[in-house]
C-alpha cells in the first residue's frame, strides 16, 4: 500500500470498527461474566542452588532471610531452616508417625500442616519451638498466609481462610478458564496472588485471592527436565517468595536442585 493512501485506508478501517461497534451495542455487548483462558508466562533462571535429595518437600517459606522448609512421610518428617544458599542451618525431626506437610509464617510465628493427623503445629521464631497444637478438620496439604490470615488447601479445588487459632472463617473455590481447579497442593501468597503447585503438573498457578480465578499459569516444565526427578512421586513441589529480590525459590521432593527464578511482575 502506497504511503498516499495509507491514512485514507487507516480512517475507512477505523470508521467500519465503529460502526461494528455501533451496530452491536446493545445486541452483542462484552459478557462481563464471559470466561477468559489465562495468560501463560516462563520463569527465567536466575541460578540454582543445592537441595537435599532427602528432603521430601511439602512447604517452604522465606521469613527474612530465613528459608524454612518442612519435609514429609512418616517417620521421616521435619521442619528444616536454611540459608538464601540453600545451605542446611538445622533441623528439627517431627516424633512419632507424624506426615508433616504445608508451612506459612503468620504473626511472626511458623504453622505446619500435618496431612491426615488433622493437627497443625506452632513454632516460635527463629527458634522453633512449639508453644501450640491447633486441630481442624479433614487433610492438610498447602499453607500460605496473607499477612493477617491463614490460607491452607487440602488437594481439592478450594481454598480455605483460617484465622490464627485455625477457626474457618471462609472459602474460596479455584476456577482455570472457568473450570475447577482440583488437586491444590503447595501455596505461597505474594504480590497480591496466591501461587499454587497443583499435585503432579508442571505448572503454578496464580490465583487472584478475592476470585478464586487463575489469572496466569506459570511453565515450569523445564525446569522439572532440568531436575528429571529420578521417581514419579517426586513431583514439583514447593514454593517460596523472597521479598528483598523479588525472586522464587522453587523445588520439588527429593530434588537435588532449589531453582532461584524470576517470574513476570502480574
Amino acid at each position: 500500500m502506497s504511503k498516499l493512501f495509507a491514512p485514507i485506508a487507516a480512517t475507512l478501517c477505523s470508521l467500519t470498527l465503529l460502526a461494528c461497534i455501533v451496530a452491536c451495542k446493545g445486541k452483542n455487548e462484552p459478557d462481563p461474566h464471559a470466561i477468559i483462558a489465562p495468560a501463560r508466562c516462563l520463569p527465567r533462571i536466575v541460578r540454582t542452588l543445592p537441595h537435599d535429595t532427602a528432603a521430601f518437600t511439602q512447604g517452604l517459606v522465606f521469613n527474612g532471610e530465613t528459608l524454612y522448609e518442612s519435609t514429609g512421610l512418616r517417620h521421616q518428617s521435619s521442619i528444616r531452616i536454611l540459608d538464601t544458599n540453600g545451605l542446611l542451618l538445622a533441623l528439627r525431626p517431627m516424633s512419632g508417625a507424624v506426615f508433616a506437610e504445608g508451612c506459612a509464617v503468620c504473626a511472626g510465628n511458623l504453622y505446619q500442616l500435618t496431612w491426615q493427623e488433622r493437627q497443625c503445629f506452632v513454632y516460635t521464631l527463629p527458634g522453633l519451638t512449639c508453644i501450640d497444637t491447633l486441630s481442624y478438620a479433614g487433610e492438610g496439604w498447602g499453607l500460605t498466609a496473607n499477612g493477617t490470615q491463614l490460607i491452607m488447601s487440602n488437594g481439592s479445588d478450594t481454598l480455605y481462610i483460617r484465622d490464627r487459632r485455625f477457626s474457618l472463617i471462609g472459602r474460596l473455590p479455584v476456577t482455570c478458564g472457568g473450570k475447577p481447579l482440583g488437586r491444590l497442593n503447595e501455596l505461597e501468597f505474594a504480590r497480591g496472588c496466591v501461587y499454587a503447585n497443583v499435585w503432579f503438573s508442571d505448572y503454578l498457578f496464580e490465583i487472584d485471592p478475592q476470585r478464586g480465578i487463575v489469572k496466569r499459569i506459570i511453565d515450569c516444565a523445564d525446569l522439572v527436565a532440568r531436575e528429571a526427578p529420578s521417581s514419579e512421586d517426586h513431583v514439583f513441589n514447593g514454593i517460596a517468595y523472597h521479598t528483598e529480590s523479588g525472586l522464587f525459590y522453587l523445588t520439588g521432593k527429593r530434588w537435588k536442585t532449589l531453582f532461584v527464578v524470576e517470574i513476570p511482575a502480574p
